[in-house]
C-alpha cells in the first residue's frame, strides 16, 4: 500500500530545488532493501541482484515524472524490478524453465522439529525459524505467477490493485492467483504449522490483523516483517 512519506519524498524529488537530491536519496535508502529482497526472491542470489536494483532506481530517477499518481511509486518500482529480473533470467537461459501457471509439484514440505519439546512456547526463536522455513519452502514450490502474487501481497503488503499494476493483469486475476496459492499452500504445509501461524498472538505484530485464511511467512520472533 502507498506510504504517505514516500509519496511526499517523490514529489519533492521531482520538484527540483535544493531538496530534490536529498529527497531522492532518502527514497533510495528506504526502498532499496525492499526491492533487493524482492529481486532475490525472483532470481536467487548472485551479483546480478545489485545490478538489477541499481537499474531499477536509475529508471526511477530518469522517469519519476511519469509516475502518476505519485502513490503508484511502489507498484512502479516492483514492476521495473520484475521486468529487469526476467531480462536477466532470459539472458541466463533460466526464464523458459519457470512454471508460470502450471500446477505445482505435489509435495508436502516438512522440516524436522524433533528438537522442539512438547509445550514449547511459540515465541522461542528456533520454533518460529522452523515454521518460517517450512512456509517459505512451500511458497517456492508454487507456480511462478502465484508465487509472485503471494509475495507481493503477504510480504510486501501491496493491495490487489497495486499487484495488478506490477504484474500487468486484472485485479480479478490477482485475486484468483492469491486464492489458488493459499489453497495450494494448505496442502503443502503440515496442519500443525498452519494452526501455529494462524494462532500467532495479535500483540506479536504491529500490522493490521490479517483475515483468518491468510497464509503468510512468520517473522523470526513473531515480530512484524519489514516493509
Amino acid at each position: 500500500m502507498s506510504n504517505p512519506v514516500e509519496t511526499q519524498l517523490l514529489q519533492q524529488a521531482r520538484g527540483g530545488g535544493l531538496d530534490a537530491y536529498d529527497a531522492f536519496d532518502e527514497l533510495h535508502r528506504r526502498l532499496q532493501p525492499v526491492i533487493t529482497r524482492f529481486v532475490r526472491r525472483l532470481i536467487g542470489g548472485g551479483d546480478e541482484v545489485d545490478d538489477i536494483v541499481q537499474d531499477t532506481f536509475l529508471a526511477l530517477y530518469t522517469h519519476m515524472e511519469h509516475i502518476e499518481p505519485p502513490e503508484n511509486l511502489r507498484p512502479y518500482l516492483f514492476r521495473i524490478a520484475r521486468n529487469r529480473s526476467y531480462d536477466t533470467l532470459r539472458r541466463q537461459g533460466r526464464r523458459d524453465d519457470l512454471s508460470l501457471d502450471d500446477e505445482p509439484v505435489a509435495v508436502r514440505v516438512y522440516f524436522d522439529m524433533a528438537g522442539q519439546q512438547p509445550g514449547s512456547k511459540p515465541e522461542e526463536a528456533a520454533h518460529w525459524i522452523l515454521l518460517s522455513l517450512e512456509v517459505q519452502e512451500a511458497i517456492e514450490q508454487l507456480p511462478e505467477n502465484q508465487r509472485q502474487a503471494l509475495i507481493l501481497y503477504s510480504e510486501e503488503h501491496l493491495s490487489y490493485a497495486e499487484i495488478a499494476e506490477v504484474m500487468d493483469v486484472s485485479v480479478g486475476t490477482v485475486k484468483s492467483r492469491i486464492f489458488h496459492a493459499k489453497k495450494t499452500l494448505r496442502g503443502m504445509v503440515r496442519p500443525e504449522t498452519l494452526a501455529a501461524i494462524q494462532s500467532t498472538p495479535k500483540a506479536a505484530s504491529a500490522e493490521p490483523t490479517a483475515p483468518a485464511d491468510t497464509i503468510k511467512p512468520v517473522p523470526v520472533g513473531g515480530g512484524a516483517a519489514a516493509s
